[in-house]
């Protein structure tokens, strides 16, 4: 039973993770792109709704059925994390990035990126299939960046010693820096090469200590916070391009 609670928890992640690509993609090639192809949207503007109205209305609309269900599925995702097996076994560590992209706030802002991002692709290139392809690669790159990006939203606790001396169990570590008496760091890439002698490697450097930047679980909430806004300055950079790309396009 275990087994495929486990299985069914790491494709919902999954798909929680990939969504905006797919949103990005169905953003720029139905939502703007193929009106704007077929002329339809030209001839709406002419009528009696304004470009940006015509826009707008069909950002929200699409925002807000895309954030209530992502909105429904994220809480559910982090019941099901939470059962004691998981928790105690140490499965699923907060600190993976697509379990950390699923779990919180991160998810629904990143569809309303992916939803701008793929308007203003349609908007812009004013063909369906060339903003798919440009809006799903731009969204697929900002999802596999972003989390690039996270250690460093929040400032991050510093434990020095013996490695991983410290450092609280389940933490995120962001980096692990060998340091001499003087504090200053010391390259170990050669002695790695040879885990039987690492210890007389390092001692020959002078390393005194490792210091260690790391996350504790208490850090999950402001790390999401932090990324969430991120990503919202982001979408809303993206909105104002849109807008301006519409003022200059139209009278």
């Amino acid at each position: 039973m275990w087994s495929s609670h486990v299985f069914w928890l790491g494709w919902t992640s999954v798909l929680l993770t990939g969504l905006p690509v797919a949103v990005a993609a169905w953003a720029g090639a139905a939502l703007t792109g193929a009106e704007q192809e077929r002329g339809t949207a030209a001839l709406a503007w002419t009528q009696s709704v304004s470009p940006r109205r015509w826009v707008a209305v069909k950002w929200a609309v699409a925002g807000g059925v895309l954030v209530a269900g992502v909105s429904v599925l994220v809480p559910l995702y982090v019941w099901a994390r939470s059962v004691p097996f998981l928790t105690q076994a140490g499965t699923y560590d907060w600190a993976d990035w697509v379990v950390f992209t699923a779990s919180g706030p991160v998810t629904p802002a990143l569809l309303l990126l992916a939803l701008t991002l793929g308007a203003y692709a349609g908007l812009l290139l004013r063909r369906s299939l060339a903003a798919l392809a440009v809006s799903a690669g731009a969204m697929f790159g900002a999802v596999q960046g972003l989390p690039q990006l996270i250690p460093y939203l929040w400032p991050a606790e510093r434990a020095f010693g013996g490695l991983g001396e410290g450092v609280p169990s389940g933490a995120w570590r962001v980096s692990e820096t060998a340091l001499d008496a003087q504090g200053r760091p010391v390259p170990m890439g050669e002695c790695l090469l040879d885990e039987s002698a690492f210890r007389q490697c390092a001692d020959a450097k002078g390393v005194e200590g490792v210091e260690t930047l790391y996350h504790p679980a208490s850090h999950a909430v402001p790390l999401h916070l932090a990324e969430t806004a991120l990503i919202l300055v982001l979408t809303a950079a993206l909105a104002f391009a849109a807008l301006r790309l519409l003022r200059r396009r139209t009278p």
